[in-house]
């Protein structure tokens, strides 16, 4: 019988070191902080936002906040996710802000992909995977985000999402079988 290795807490203690560190004005620290967050910070309000532009200033407005507000991150958790939290909530003050237009409504940057060297076939599943998150409702769509592109835990996107653990597998499953629904060319 395979044993299951208990969450990793350590880890968890030294990113709490980390940040502290950074927080102190520790320029290694800062750039090791930075390093280990902005790509998948980025990916995340990239992905909720479809806008390249506003990602990078949700980006920036979410290390603003991790500066301000670091002290509050006891260690009981990854910074990733700690982090995350801070941008998913910065993408959604970002849609309830803009008049008219709703997360379900955003719009896919079509550009994104015409300076990239892609296989033609990629970018069209790319773009059809795009599209189809788009159809999800909104809690469904940042989960499966959270879950698929950044290998984040139920118990992860709980924190993040601010519910509990089987709300989040129950999310995760819906939004699995909604994307099945949409990919078969029916209706969600």
């Amino acid at each position: 019988m395979k044993m299951i290795n208990p969450i990793d807490r350590t880890t968890w203690k030294e990113d709490k070191i980390l940040l502290d560190k950074a927080l102190s004005g520790e320029v290694l620290a800062v750039k090791q902080v930075i390093k280990m967050l902005s790509q998948d910070g980025f990916g995340i309000a990239w992905r909720m936002t479809s806008s390249i532009t506003d990602a990078e200033e949700l980006l920036q407005e979410a290390f603003i906040k991790l500066w301000e507000h670091g002290h509050q991150f006891s260690g009981e958790s990854k910074l990733r996710t700690y982090f995350y939290t801070i941008v998913s909530r910065l993408c959604l003050d970002l849609k309830r802000k803009q008049k008219g237009i709703s997360i379900e409504d955003a719009v896919f940057d079509e550009n994104l992909f015409e300076s990239l060297p892609i296989d033609e076939n990629l970018l069209e599943n790319q773009q059809q995977i795009k599209a189809s998150l788009e159809k999800l409702p909104v809690k469904q769509r940042f989960a499966l985000i959270l879950w698929a592109y950044h290998d984040n835990t139920s118990e992860e996107i709980a924190k993040i999402l601010e519910m509990n653990k089987n709300s989040v597998d129950q999310l995760l499953y819906r939004a699995k079988q909604n994307l099945k629904i949409i990919f078969s060319g029916e209706h969600v």
